[in-house]
């Protein structure tokens, strides 16, 4: 882990925000918004999150949250990083609502931004293996546990620092352990002016990957 200035808030300390008009975002996929959220919450899915964090207020502060508090953590983490003031629902709104606080299931039809990168399946990536540079951009020993052979472990937290170890002229692949941090990750190379058709997503990740038969390297 590496240190940081977010604060987790329990769903008391967060409900105290939320009645002052703080903004709240939902950083879980589409289809979980939809199905319940914290009333008047907005959504930011974690995989659209490189692209669009513009969206967030930096004069203020704002209450990250996800199902269980580890998406938000790790999307709050990085805000903090680039000088937001920004808040963690520690437990997510699995907690918020053990807690008896307001959800709102009212159905709601949103969708998915186009992604400005590729994705491909574990099939599809294991062709890129022998063109591309495979980027793993989970934590260090989450890589140790088990990565895609020939893959470089450069985590999320720390991709901003390090682009220029990153080739604009060959493909990449990136990788985590779902395929949403990756997402987020390939989401700001081509906002860092890299070409969105030679950056790869690895869709469910190395869970897909290993699940496909293919090989783990350690």
């Amino acid at each position: 882990m590496y240190e940081t200035p977010v604060k987790d808030l329990s769903p008391e300390e967060a409900k105290r925000l939320y009645e002052e008009g703080v903004p709240f975002f939902d950083v879980r996929e589409v289809e979980e918004y939809a199905q319940a959220r914290i009333p008047g919450a907005r959504l930011l899915p974690l995989s659209e999150f490189m692209a669009r964090f513009g969206e967030i207020p930096k004069d203020r502060p704002v209450v990250l949250y996800c199902r269980t508090g580890n998406r938000s953590w790790q999307a709050a983490a990085w805000l903090a990083a680039q000088g937001y003031q920004v808040y963690n629902l520690d437990g997510g709104i699995v907690r918020w609502y053990r807690a008896g606080l307001p959800v709102d299931t009212t159905p709601v039809e949103v969708g998915y931004a186009a992604t400005p990168y590729r994705e491909v399946g574990p099939l599809e990536a294991k062709d890129l293996l022998e063109r591309a540079l495979v980027v793993d951009v989970r934590e260090a020993w989450e890589y140790q546990e088990g990565h895609v052979p020939g893959a470089i472990n450069i985590p999320l937290s720390t991709l901003p620092q390090r682009l220029a170890e990153l080739p604009r002229e060959q493909p990449i692949l990136l990788v985590c352990n779902s395929g949403n941090r990756s997402g987020v990750a390939a989401d700001f190379l081509v906002e860092q002016g890299f070409d969105g058709d030679k950056v790869y997503n690895l869709e469910g990740g190395t869970y897909a990957w290993a699940a496909s038969g293919l090989p783990l390297e350690r």
